[in-house]
């Protein structure tokens, strides 16, 4: 009787020492996983616009939570971390989440050379946002609008034709007839010849309609050599254009894939 109650207590003494082992594994075997779904999804091309996209997994059960760009991109998230050996289930909480719409403009100076960037954004409330990033520019405050044409044929830049006025109005926001959809106003570059600066322009928009910058012959942004008035016709004698850029729509961009465990 003692034999068996010592074989009982035995056994019991393994079962509960293969219990604790198994629990204090179960992380790292989470945390594998984890690593390796988070590593088929970022070599899937055919998930190459992933955004926002957080990994988990708890007990083998992997989480995919954050935003996609389509109802087929949460398919194929769900379906390539299911491929993945250890996953016990996939609890696919992706949020559809409609396409930003953005452009990007390169600015050369009129020698030709490039002179900065500048991506623009659609604003939820309405507007367009841009962000430039500019070099090697005169210091000062430079006049900065949206022209008509998209094309920039140096050294004058005529070629990007006038203001871009679909409203017929008269330039600068102090004219009681304006301002022009495209006028952005001043922006300050300097002593170094660079700016980082951000400029909204609320009658703009990316989406099609009359004051959609992306458009049959397409617009341009144009820096000016001097300050604009705010008031004067026709660009508020802010002098020569002295650098332009094409405004293009922007492809959707690949974000990194976030994971925690």
């Amino acid at each position: 009787m003692k034999t068996v109650m010592t074989i009982m207590g035995l056994g019991c003494l393994l079962l509960w020492v293969g219990c604790q082992n198994q629990s204090a594994s179960r992380p790292v075997r989470d945390a594998t996983t984890t690593a390796t779904v988070k590593a088929k999804l970022a070599a899937d091309v055919r998930l190459d616009t992933l955004t926002n996209l957080d990994v988990t997994t708890e007990n083998g059960n992997v989480s995919l939570n954050g935003t996609v760009e389509s109802d087929e991109l949460k398919r194929l998230s769900e379906e390539t971390a299911r491929g993945v050996s250890g996953v016990a289930r996939v609890i696919n909480n992706l949020q559809i989440a409609p396409k930003a719409d953005t452009a990007k403009v390169e600015f050369i100076d009129s020698t030709g050379k490039q002179v900065g960037t500048a991506s623009l954004t659609e604003e939820s409330g309405g507007g367009v946002r841009f962000r430039l990033n500019l070099n090697k520019l005169p210091p000062g405050l430079h006049g900065l609008h949206v022209h008509e044409t998209g094309v920039c044929t140096k050294p004058d830049f005529k070629s990007a034709g006038k203001h871009f006025n679909p409203e017929g109005k008269q330039h600068g926001a102090e004219n009681p007839m304006g301002f022009h959809a495209g006028d952005l106003g001043n922006i300050e570059v300097g002593s170094d010849g660079t700016a980082d600066v951000e400029v909204t322009a609320p009658q703009l928009t990316l989406k099609p309609g009359e004051n959609s910058l992306i458009r049959p012959g397409g617009t341009a942004v144009i820096i000016h050599a001097g300050r604009d008035d705010q008031k004067s016709e026709p660009s508020g004698n802010s002098g020569k254009p002295i650098a332009c850029g094409i405004i293009e729509k922007a492809p959707f961009t690949h974000s990194a894939i976030h994971t925690t465990r």
